[in-house]
């Protein structure tokens, strides 16, 4: 049986899994990326989790990486979430250490590549894709094919949305990202409760909301609005059919999506409203199929 190792690389978790030809999950694990975050850590984790598959030949390693990358080398440039990994020859230093070709791209990018073949974009000619969660990654579909530049990644998280605003992980101030990433969430839930013991997951915030509590409604109004008019923008521009939420931040879809609608409605050129639809990620774990897609194709 081919298979292949597909790894999801957050700014929050890193999860691996074991894929088929036919994209399901085999086995997979997670760990956290405050855990991963040393270089050496993290390829060490690789070599023993290539090891303990061992039985299984796995023919590629796929990766998702936060940040911007030469695809072609798997060379990564930065990760705007981890710091640390600046101007680094991953893929070069991977394949020599585990004896098995290597291929990374964006995260939001292998995202993108599971949804389009096996999820909520299949079929579909121009789609927005988002990953919200430790910050906010992004792809584009035109035409059924991925709009890329030089480099890995069209960074929809770092579009300027507000002067002067809070300073962004990419060294830039205001970025969409600063104000829909999870680690703004909770800052801001926990600077309106005050409570002693500050919340540290997102989920805590959407279950609270659903309550009807008044500072995790105010959250996710304030989330929804920067949100909505950011979309605006790329609906003004993209004209998408679908709009597919990913990532951890998306498990609020729930509360958030009616609120996005509602100021997408108010503030886009109407035209561009015509059948377009916001809707959830079908693919459970699509950042690690989407990883190993990515080394299959590569493969192939």
């Amino acid at each position: 049986m081919e298979v292949f190792l597909g790894i999801d690389w957050g700014g929050t978790y890193i999860k691996s899994g074991l894929v088929d030809s036919r994209g399901r999950i085999i086995k997979q694990e997670v760990y956290t990326s405050k855990s991963l975050r040393d270089k050496d850590v993290f390829i060490k984790r690789l070599e023993k989790i290539i090891s303990d598959y061992e039985k299984f030949k796995i023919k590629g390693v796929g990766i998702g990486a936060p940040g911007i990358i030469d695809i072609k080398k798997g060379f990564i440039y930065y990760l705007p979430n981890i710091p640390g990994w600046e101007r680094f020859p991953l893929k070069k230093i991977l394949e020599k250490r585990l004896k098995i070709p290597v291929f990374i791209d964006n995260d939001a990018n292998v995202f993108a590549l599971a949804e389009t073949r096996l999820g909520a974009a299949k079929g579909k000619s121009r789609v927005i894709f988002l990953t919200l969660g430790t910050g906010l990654g992004g792809a584009i579909l035109i035409n059924g094919r991925p709009v890329e530049g030089r480099t890995s990644s069209l960074e929809l998280g770092h579009v300027a949305m507000r002067l002067g605003g809070v300073k962004c992980g990419c060294g830039a101030s205001g970025c969409i990202e600063t104000m829909v990433g999870s680690n703004y969430l909770l800052k801001r839930y926990n600077s309106l409760t005050k409570a002693k013991k500050p919340v540290r997951e997102v989920r805590v915030v959407f279950h609270k909301a659903l309550k009807g509590e008044r500072q995790a409604l105010i959250v996710w109004k304030e989330f929804s609005q920067g949100l909505g008019r950011f979309l605006r923008g790329m609906i003004n521009i993209f004209n998408p059919e679908v709009i597919v939420f990913g990532g951890g931040v998306s498990g609020a879809f729930k509360i958030f999506k009616p609120l996005v609608w509602q100021v997408i409605k108010e503030e886009t050129m109407w035209p561009q409203l015509e059948g377009l639809k916001l809707v959830k990620a079908k693919i459970r774990q699509a950042g690690i199929i989407g990883a190993a897609i990515l080394a299959k194709d590569k493969l192939s």
